[in-house]
C-alpha cells in the first residue's frame, strides 16, 4: 500500500497505507547496534496476566485494529442501534476472535503503533476475549512490497551486524509483551515482505534476507521455549499471486521454520476471486506444508467519502459483489467460507474502524478508509451489515460416521468401511453443482476451479444412478445405461469421466463415456477451457431417454484426487457463480432428486 500518515490533534502523526493496507509500527524497545551474545533474561510476568484464548479455534475471524487507540483519542464514536460502544467489545460481541496490530521500530513522528500502544491494543483485545497477532514491520514507517526501509537506528550497522540486531530487537519486544501478559498468539516476521527485510536498497537478496528472517524466527522460538508458550510464526507477502514463487525460493534458501503463510488479498489489485483464493489455499497447504491465513483484506461498501481532502484508497469493486454494505458482507462471507472449505486458518479484515475524525493525515483531514470500514459515516458511524461476516453460520469440517458422508469440508478423511469411499479431500476443484429437470431432460451445471497452479490434476467424474439405492452402497450395474468398473474402486460404476486436464497455462477438458470396453469421446457435445485463476462452468443436458426415463436420479461427483490411489468426493457447497439454475444442491454420498413426469 501507499502510505498515509494521520496526525492527532495532539500533534502526533499517524501513518496509514495507500496501496495495500499495511501492518504497523514497532516497539520503543531499542536493540543495541552492538549485538549481545546472550539474550537478556526474561522479566517475571506481570501478576495480572490476561489468559490466552483457547487454542482450538476452528477458524480465525480477525480484524486489524491498529488505528483504534488513535481513533479513540481523536474522538471517534462507534454506534450500534444509536448507542456508543467500545470497538473491541463491539467486534468481540459480533464474533471476532483475533486482533492484529502493527509495530513500527521507532516512529518519531507518531505516538501510535509503538510498543506501548501495541501493548494497550493487545490488553484490550485479551480483555475482550480475542487472540492476538503481532505484525512487526522492522521499519520506522510503513513496510510494504514497495519499500522495506531500514530503521534509522540501524542505518550505520554492517550487514554482518544486522541478523543479531534483528534477533535481539525481536526478542526484547516479545519479552516485554510477555512481561505485560500479552505475548501474542501469532508473530509476523515482517510485513508484506515481497522485497525482503530492512533494506538500504530495494530488491530481494535471498542469502542476506534468509539470515534476517531466520534471526527473527529464532527469537520467537527462543521466547516460546523459555516461557513454555507456543506463538505461531507468520511470514507475510502481498497478494496471492506472489505466494508460490516467494515461498518456494524462501524454502530453497533455508527459510522453513515457520507455521503460517500470511497473505494480503485486496481484490482491487488481484486477478483472483474469493473462490480462487480458497482453491489456491489448498495448493499452498499441500505444497509447503503450512497453514494459510489471509492477514489483510478489505472491500469498499461505498465510493462516497466524507472527507474533502483525504482521498480514499479503495475505489474499485469486483464482479459479483455490489458496492454496498451487503456487497462487502458477501465478499467477506465468500472469502471466509472459501478459506474454511480449503483448510485455511483465518481471515483478517484490515482496519474496519479507521473512521473519519478531526485528526489529519499527511495529505488531508480525516480518513483514507471510511468507505471500507464497518461503520456508516452517512448515519453517524452506525455499525452496518459488513460486520456480519464475523457471525455468519459457516460450514465447518465434520467427522464421518460409518457409512455416512456429511456435507463437510476439510482435511482428508478416510475410514475402513468399503462404502465410505466418497471422501473429502481439501482440493475442492469442484466448487458446486446445480440440478434441475423437466419432462424430457436432466440439466446439470458443475463449477470447476481454474486451479492451474496444481502440479497435476486429478480426474473428476459425475455419475448418475437411477436404481432404488438412493443412500449409497453398491450400484446395480444392470440398471445403469453406462457402466464402468475402475480396478481401484469396484464399488462404484462411473458414467461420465472428465479427462485431458493437465497444463500450466490453461487446458481443455471433455467428458468421456464408457461403452462397455473403452472410454469414448465425446460422450456428450460438451467441452470447456480451464482458465488460470478463474472457475469454469460445465453444463450438461442429459435426455431422460438415455437414462431409461427414470422417476428419480441420484447424482454424485467424485475425484481421484491429485495422483492418489483412492477416490475423493468433493462435497459441494452453494455459491453465486451460477444464477440461472435452480437452488444449489449440497451433496452427501448420493443426492436424491425426484424428476418431473
Amino acid at each position: 500500500m501507499l502510505l498515509v500518515g494521520c496526525q492527532s490533534e495532539e500533534g502526533g502523526v499517524v501513518d496509514t497505507a495507500v496501496s495495500t493496507p499495511q501492518p504497523s509500527p514497532s516497539p520503543t524497545v531499542e536493540a543495541t547496534a552492538e549485538p549481545t551474545a546472550e539474550p537478556t533474561p526474561l522479566p517475571t510476568p506481570a501478576p495480572t496476566v490476561v489468559p490466552m484464548p483457547e487454542a482450538d479455534v476452528p477458524f480465525y475471524l480477525g480484524l486489524d485494529l491498529s488505528y483504534v487507540n488513535e481513533m479513540d483519542d481523536c474522538g471517534a464514536i462507534y454506534l450500534e442501534n444509536g448507542e456508543s460502544h467500545d470497538a473491541f467489545e463491539l467486534f468481540s460481541d459480533h464474533g471476532a476472535n483475533l486482533v492484529r496490530a502493527r509495530l513500527w521500530h521507532n516512529p518519531d513522528w507518531t505516538d501510535y503503533s509503538t510498543l506501548p500502544d501495541v501493548t494497550k491494543t493487545f490488553l484490550r483485545a485479551k480483555e475482550a476475549g480475542m487472540a492476538t497477532l503481532l505484525s512487526i514491520h522492522y521499519s520506522d514507517n510503513w513496510a510494504d512490497p514497495g519499500k522495506q526501509q531500514i530503521p534509522a537506528a540501524w542505518a550505520d550497522l554492517t550487514e554482518a551486524e544486522l541478523p543479531d540486531t534483528l534477533y535481539q530487537y525481536t526478542y526484547d519486544v516479545l519479552s516485554e509483551l510477555y512481561a505485560q501478559g500479552v505475548l501474542p498468539n501469532f508473530v509476523q516476521i515482517g510485513n508484506e515482505t515481497n522485497a525482503g527485510l530492512v533494506k538500504w536498497v530495494d530488491g530481494l537478496d535471498w542469502p542476506r534476507d534468509a539470515q534476517l528472517f531466520n534471526a527473527g524466527i529464532r527469537a520467537v522460538r527462543d521466547i516460546a521455549a523459555e516461557t513454555n508458550t507456543h506463538p505461531q510464526i507468520v511470514l507475510h507477502v502481498a497478494q496471492p499471486e506472489n505466494a508460490s514463487w516467494w515461498f518456494r525460493e524462501a524454502a530453497q534458501h533455508g527459510i522453513t521454520d515457520f507455521d503460517v503463510i500470511g497473505l494480503s488479498y485486496y481484490p482491487q489489485w488481484s486477478q483472483l476471486s474469493p473462490v480462487d483464493v480458497g482453491a489456491f489455499t489448498t495448493y499452498l497447504r499441500q505444497t509447503f506444508g503450512k497453514d494459510v491465513m489471509i492477514v489483510e483484506t478489505a472491500y469498499p461498501w461505498t465510493f462516497d467519502a466524507v472527507d474533502e481532502t483525504a482521498d480514499n484508497i479503495l475505489n474499485q469493486g469486483i464482479r459479483g459483489y455490489g458496492i454496498s454494505p451487503a456487497g462487502q458482507r458477501q465478499f467477506l462471507v465468500d472469502l471466509s467460507q472459501s478459506l474454511i472449505s480449503n483448510g485455511g486458518l483465518g481471515v483478517v479484515y484490515w482496519e474496519p474502524a479507521w473512521v473519519s475524525t478531526q485528526c489529519t493525515t499527511r495529505w488531508g483531514q480525516g480518513s483514507h478508509w471510511e468507505n471500507a470500514t464497518f461503520f456508516d459515516f452517512q448515519n453517524g458511524n452506525e455499525l452496518h451489515e459488513g460486520v456480519e461476516f464475523l457471525s455468519y453460520p459457516y460450514l465447518y469440517p465434520t467427522e464421518l460416521a460409518d457409512g455416512v458422508v456429511e456435507a463437510s469440508y476439510g482435511d482428508p478423511l478416510l475410514t475402513d468401511e468399503p462404502d465410505d469411499n466418497f471422501m473429502q479431500f481439501p482440493h475442492l476443484d469442484l466448487l458446486d453443482l446445480y440440478v434441475r429437470d423437466d419432462a424430457d431432460a436432466i440439466y446439470l451445471a458443475v463449477t470447476v476451479a481454474g486451479d492451474v497452479y496444481a502440479a497435476g490434476w486429478g480426474q473428476f467424474m459425475i455419475y448418475l444412478d437411477t436404481t432404488e439405492d438412493a443412500q449409497g452402497g453398491a450400484v446395480d450395474v444392470d440398471n445403469r445405461p453406462i457402466t464402468a468398473a475402475e480396478p481401484y474402486l469396484p464399488e462404484f460404476r462411473l458414467d461420465l469421466r472428465v479427462m485431458d486436464w493437465k497444463g500450466t497455462a490453461g487446458s481443455s477438458f471433455e467428458f468421456y463415456a464408457w461403452d462397455g470396453t473403452a472410454w469414448q469421446n465425446p460422450a456428450l457435445p460438451v467441452g470447456a477451457a480451464i482458465q488460470p485463476g478463474s472457475p469454469s462452468v460445465i453444463e450438461l443436458t442429459l435426455p431422460k431417454a438415455l437414462l431409461g426415463d427414470p422417476s428419480f436420479v441420484n447424482v454424485a461427483v467424485v475425484s481421484t484426487g491429485r495422483g492418489r490411489a483412492h477416490t475423493a468426493g468433493d462435497v459441494l457447497g452453494s455459491s453465486n457463480t451460477i444464477t440461472d439454475w435452480a437452488d444449489p444442491v449440497v451433496l452427501s454420498e448420493f443426492g436424491h432428486y425426484p424428476l418431473a413426469q
